[in-house]
């Protein structure tokens, strides 16, 4: 133990408890329940993320505490949004109450608190990275686990390690989180690199970002996550074009990363993308594309019946997570089947398979309406406005971390749409942590001082 103590001494005297208690979060916070012990009192489920959360928040609340809160003055309207948020899905559980008399008021009430629980990492970020060397603790402690989880599903890949359905190689992999949450934890990684290339600021640690995050990406195989990363590209390139030119070589290099990422990616759902084409009438389907439930046709499908739970109650919705309930859906069946006559049984939401709407955007406002959908692109964009600024601004030093945050968003925000609104969810904890990251870069003090260390 000493051996070890004194390596953590020196640590915290260098950089305080803070960023230390966010980066030793991060395993906890990126990892699938079915690895993590929990414990259940009534309809409270506690896992080790919530207690890594409790430990981040409280680390936040005392840097507060002590340092003020100037961190968060400059983005009081994303604070306010996100509050109006939280307010309008405690409120829609009375709505969901009054129209649903199955719902079950006090576990979805449990559900929208682990909700609330998690956005608070947003608000505890900026509190814990006020300078340059905090943000470069969150990015070596994101890469270092990005690479373990990566390794990992690299290992499932080729049929070394089991993953949750057994050993499965040669296809796309969840590793220890997920197919989605793979997908974004390894953009995100990427994104540092993408960010570090066009800044001109290579490290060694910026080539190990570079392969974790790329074959991460490629080996999730979830194409949101490739859009997002591909997005984020392009608006990391403008950005950092409108600060100068960029040379040529920086762009070949990122255009050919990207790329070698998506085509990677799209060719472990090569199945998966034809089976959709057969489903848009693109080229004949088989019989297997009309007996099972294919992935895209699914989601279609899903997203069509959480259109019409949306048109229901298009101002307020019909309440949190009234979407996966049974009263919410069962009436759109009997349309949604001759809307979609080719897909089998199994792909329609049932009482005994609840599939939900899996898609954030529309998930957001089937369930909070028109009003709640707006409250959240508000706040995210709010967000994404503070870090654009900041990487625009030519007389600050912070453009690599800015670019970072632009990724974040991007990835997190890309995820979430073939996800969903989902409590405790690591998509869900990565677009928070992107919106904290992204008021980080832009507060005053560490905007003005921020530079990156070689």
């Amino acid at each position: 133990m000493p051996v070890l103590a004194n390596p953590l001494r020196t640590l915290r005297a260098r950089y305080g408890a803070g960023p230390l208690v966010l980066a030793a979060a991060l395993p906890f916070l990126f990892l699938h329940r079915h690895y993590q012990p929990s414990f259940t009192a009534g309809s409270v489920n506690v896992t080790l993320a919530d207690a890594a959360l409790l430990a981040v928040v409280a680390t936040a609340a005392v840097s507060g505490w002590r340092n003020g809160l100037e961190p968060l003055r400059h983005a009081r309207m994303v604070w306010l949004l996100l509050a109006l948020f939280m307010a309008w899905i405690f409120a829609s559980l009375f709505w969901a109450h009054s129209n649903d008399p199955a719902y079950t008021t006090g576990s979805h009430f449990v559900s929208a608190l682990k909700f609330l629980e998690f956005t608070l990492l947003a608000p505890a970020v900026p509190l814990l990275l006020r300078r340059e060397r905090d943000l470069r603790v969150l990015f070596v402690g994101l890469t270092a686990w990005s690479t373990f989880i990566t390794t990992i599903a690299l290992l499932q890949f080729l049929g070394v390690l089991d993953e949750f359905e057994g050993r499965r190689p040669l296809q796309r992999e969840p590793s220890y989180v997920g197919v989605h949450e793979l997908g974004a934890l390894s953009g995100a990684t990427l994104g540092l690199a993408l960010a570090a290339l066009l800044v001109g600021r290579w490290r060694r640690t910026t080539t190990v970002a570079a392969f974790a995050g790329g074959l991460g990406v490629a080996l999730a195989a979830a194409l949101d996550s490739v859009g997002g990363v591909a997005m984020a590209a392009a608006t990391l390139w403008g950005a950092t074009r409108a600060r100068g030119q960029v040379p040529v070589r920086r762009t070949l290099a990122l255009c050919a990363i990207v790329l070698a990422v998506g085509v990677a990616a799209v060719s472990l759902r090569g199945a998966a993308v034809t089976a959709f084409l057969e489903f848009l009438g693109v080229r004949a389907a088989d019989q297997q594309t009309q007996t099972h439930v294919q992935t895209y046709a699914h989601r279609t499908l899903l997203g069509y019946i959480g259109v019409e739970i949306w048109l229901d109650h298009p101002i307020v919705g019909a309440g949190w997570q009234e979407s996966l309930q049974p009263a919410a859906f069962t009436r759109h069946l009997a349309q949604a089947h001759r809307r979609f006559p080719t897909e089998p049984e199994q792909a329609f939401p049932a009482p005994d398979h609840k599939w939900g709407v899996q898609n954030g955007i529309i998930q957001t406002a089937a369930d909070l309406g028109i009003v709640g959908l707006l409250l959240l692109l508000a706040a995210v964009a709010g967000a994404f406005r503070l870090a654009l600024r900041a990487a625009l601004d030519r007389r600050a030093q912070a453009t690599e971390a800015a670019l970072a945050a632009l990724v974040w968003l991007w990835v997190s925000f890309a995820v979430f749409t073939g996800t969903g609104l989902l409590a405790g969810a690591s998509v869900d904890t990565l677009l928070w942590i992107s919106v904290g990251l992204a008021v980080a870069v832009s507060a005053k003090p560490l905007h003005e001082s921020l530079t990156t260390p070689r």
